[in-house]
């Protein structure tokens, strides 16, 4: 159970961040092609699973010198070298140096402590910001540019971009003018936490066309009482399938019987293995939802 937790807290530090900008040690270059090729990273050490999972997805696999624990999609992902977890403790500079990387991609919150290192190591970083669909796309863009895989890059994007636009055409315009259906999050229960405005499934949640009961709250993932989880009467509710917990009991919690969502058997388990990786495949995420808050 504390591992479980441990590896929660962790995804949740990879969200609790500003989608406002994005920070990098990668410099612009002149455009001569010597100048060029030698900028190109053929080494990138990825930190987070959302990082492997970008640069394969714009053909950038081969220049991945080794990857985090956890990194399984695609699955030819997992046969790359293991640098370490997410979790800091679980990282040292002395092992990301021995596999000789040009690029370490980090994610905010969880790896700033290593700029420093890098900085006097001489090794270009990029430091992922990704909190919103938006800003995976820039991400995108971002790695296609310093991985000389632009083309590919846009690609993807566009395609993200062409699955969104039809997603929410796919939506009838009666139901649009419905009101939306609510949701609660539930990233933990001891204590109860949710997910507020400045989180990425908030930002999941509006672009299926739903409405987070915690959306009032700033805070990405803020602790909420069980209370105000009974109050605002959530007609849907969401659990990680990480945390273990039952659709049954949550059903069973004192006073949960008059929520809506329990009331109409509307309690799901859902894969957050997928809803919580800020990458390519987040469209299959907005999909899914889609068709669970119908």
């Amino acid at each position: 159970m504390k591992r479980i937790i441990a590896i929660f807290l962790m995804v949740l530090l990879t969200f609790s961040v500003s989608a406002k900008s994005r920070k990098t040690a990668i410099k612009k270059v002149k455009r001569d092609p010597q100048i060029v090729e030698k900028q190109i990273p053929k080494a990138i050490v990825t930190l987070s699973p959302s990082a492997t999972e970008i640069l394969y997805a714009i053909g950038a696999e081969d220049q991945i010198a080794a990857v985090s624990e956890f990194s399984d999609y695609p699955a030819e992902a997992a046969e790359k070298p293991v640098v370490g977890g997410f979790d800091g403790k679980t990282l040292s500079i002395e092992t990301i140096l021995s596999y000789k990387p040009d690029l370490v991609y980090l994610t905010d919150g969880m790896h700033n402590f290593l700029i420093d290192p890098l900085n006097e190591y001489g090794i270009k970083w990029y430091l992922s910001k990704a909190s919103s669909i938006d800003s995976i796309k820039q991400e995108i863009l971002d790695m296609g540019e310093i991985t000389a895989h632009t083309i590919e890059a846009a690609v993807l994007v566009n395609q993200m971009e062409e699955k969104l636009n039809a997603i929410a055409e796919r939506m009838q315009p009666e139901e649009q003018n419905e009101t939306p259906v609510t949701i609660y999050y539930e990233v933990w229960n001891e204590p109860f936490m949710s997910a507020g405005a400045s989180s990425y499934i908030n930002d999941i949640i509006v672009h299926a066309g739903a409405v987070n009961v915690f959306a009032d709250l700033e805070e990405a993932y803020p602790m909420v009482s069980e209370e105000t989880i009974i109050a605002r009467g959530p007609q849907v509710i969401l659990l990680p399938a990480s945390n273990g917990i039952t659709v049954e009991s949550v059903k069973a919690r004192t006073g949960w019987e008059e929520i809506p969502a329990v009331k109409n058997n509307r309690v799901y388990v859902i894969d957050d293995n997928l809803y919580s990786r800020p990458g390519p495949r987040v469209t299959d995420v907005v999909f899914d939802l889609t068709e669970l808050v119908k």
